[in-house]
């Protein structure tokens, strides 16, 4: 019979166009650049950064009322998450950029933020504040 196409032709064809779209989708991501990936750190790889380093930014994530109850570490600059993603161009485009908070989590969100928007040599402190052994300052007022 002249004019039908079989169940397994249907089935040939409805696979071969999958595979197709499986090819494409494949190929679509590859074709890119990798997108900048920030570095978690521990609390002694930021300890010797600070002391054997000179060309580093370190921000503070957390908001300032938190800095009463845990102090800072020693030339952090406080600059909230939510400020810091609605202007971030005072931030250096050269050197390291690390960031922290209290636990690690909005210091990692905020790093992937800037890494997103191009920044290199972005880190994280893994662990945030509570993880660190080191001197911290409390702050003045």
């Amino acid at each position: 019979m002249k004019g039908y196409v079989t169940q397994s032709a249907v089935k040939r064809i409805c696979l071969s166009l999958l595979l197709v779209m499986v090819a494409f989708s494949v190929l679509a991501g590859c074709g890119g650049e990798a997108a900048p990936v920030y570095q978690n750190i521990s609390a002694d790889e930021l300890i010797a950064i600070l002391q054997e380093e000179k060309d580093y930014f370190l921000v503070d994530v957390r908001e300032p009322e938190e800095l009463l109850e845990t102090g800072f570490i020693p030339g952090a600059v406080n600059i909230p998450v939510s400020k810091l993603k609605q202007d971030f161009s005072t931030l250096p485009q050269t050197g390291k950029l690390i960031i922290y908070c209290r636990t690690g989590r909005r210091s990692a969100d905020a790093a992937g933020f800037l890494t997103g928007k191009g920044f290199n040599n972005v880190y994280n402190l893994k662990g945030g504040i509570v993880a660190w052994p080191y001197e911290k300052v409390q702050p003045a007022g």
